[in-house]
């Protein structure tokens, strides 16, 4: 952590914004482009790459010419409808710095509210951020609704949701499965194969780091080890949300499993469906693991 701020927010948001150096990513819920516009302009001419999501409502309409502007110019600055309105105030600089907190850029935020600014360097922290950033760059109202309000099964009651497993088909080929699973039933609804690069892929982001975590491990620097740790855990869930482009014919896909052998003693284990990604917004229903039915 960096910082935590009360008062003089609106100075500090612009002297951290003018600190960047390649990239922007923020999701705020309003911003007055009066006191804003120039500074992202600013930036703009400086060759930043800027990304920004808004929620699309009769305040920040008020800007659509300082937003188109700066569209033309470069930026890619989004008014967005979720099913409730999009609230984050937070803004990644150079994807290793995160502003948040509840201050919107906005006059009234400045001068009238009580409001907090924080500013937080941990990696982990940070990562977090970025993958709810990608999440809701990518994501429709449409998808949003079908994760926060799953259907749900008519006999068990519970979600059914769709979970994308992978495994190596010999040399060249990944398989592809598509389950749809409650809790009193599994059913496939998709099989393909790709190529072998699309499990390769999964499991090099897994092994480019496992010397060093196994280094910093041995050599008992936590606070690297859970940065290093969380790195790895960013890369995985940021491949894996590729899912979002390919959704093999489905409306949602949930999840994303491997098969894996669990052990019950050092004699006896048995394969099950391992989850090693989520969809925003389905930690709630959905398990770490399911047993192959």
């Amino acid at each position: 952590m960096i910082g935590c701020y009360f008062t003089n927010l609106e100075n500090i948001a612009i002297c951290e914004l003018r600190k960047t150096q390649k990239s922007i990513k923020a999701a705020v819920a309003w911003i007055n482009f009066n006191h804003y516009g120039c500074v992202l302009e600013e930036l703009l001419n400086r060759g930043v790459k800027i990304k920004i999501l808004l929620n699309n409502d009769g305040i920040n309409q008020r800007y659509i010419n300082h937003i188109q502007y700066l569209n033309r110019k470069g930026a890619d600055i989004r008014l967005v409808s979720f099913v409730g309105i999009m609230h984050h105030k937070f803004c990644i600089i150079d994807k290793h710095i995160c502003m948040f907190g509840s201050f919107n850029w906005t006059h009234n935020a400045n001068i009238r509210n009580i409001e907090d600014l924080n500013i937080c360097d941990e990696v982990e922290f940070v990562n977090n951020y970025l993958l709810e950033f990608k999440a809701l760059w990518n994501l429709s109202k449409e998808d949003i609704q079908l994760l926060t309000h799953p259907s749900c099964c008519s006999i068990c009651g519970r979600p059914i949701i769709n979970i994308l497993f992978m495994e190596p088909e010999g040399d060249y080929q990944t398989k592809i499965d598509v389950l749809q699973q409650c809790s009193c039933e599994q059913k496939l609804v998709y099989t393909d194969y790709y190529d072998a690069s699309v499990y390769n892929n999964y499991l090099a982001t897994i092994h480019q780091f496992e010397d060093d975590i196994l280094a910093v491990y041995q050599s008992g620097d936590e606070v690297t080890y859970q940065q290093i740790v969380a790195q790895q855990d960013f890369v995985v869930a940021n491949y894996l949300s590729l899912v979002r482009t390919n959704r093999m014919g489905m409306p949602i896909i949930h999840a994303v499993g491997v098969k894996s052998w669990k052990w019950f003693d050092k004699h006896d284990g048995e394969f099950i469906y391992k989850i090693i990604w989520k969809e925003r917004g389905t930690s709630s229903y959905i398990e770490d693991e399911y047993e192959i039915m």
